[in-house]
């Protein structure tokens, strides 16, 4: 988590003196799952953790901006694989 809010574009919307609070809200909703499913599916191997938390989870969308890796894929069983902006329009 530490590591996203230090890139660039992400540090400009969250400010260090307010990334502390979020992360603590972030945990409050948080589901631990354990242990997570072994999957070889996303065309970028770092990513199949992912999917994996996605599946363990049973979440219905996993919001990423990765357009060569899990964007391609759409969805993975249950899960439908969107942009930010597509996510954002489901609310608008």
């Amino acid at each position: 988590m530490s590591s996203t809010l230090e890139k660039p574009r992400v540090a400009e919307l969250v400010k260090p003196h307010k990334a502390g609070r979020l992360v603590n809200q972030i945990k409050k909703l948080a589901q631990y799952i354990d242990p997570l499913p072994r999957l070889k599916l996303s065309p970028d191997p770092t990513d199949d953790f992912l999917l994996a938390l996605s599946e363990g989870g049973r979440a219905d969308y996993l919001v990423t901006g990765d357009k060569s890796g899990l964007l391609v894929l759409g969805g993975h069983k249950t899960t439908r694989i969107v942009s930010a902006r597509e996510f954002a329009e489901l609310f608008a």
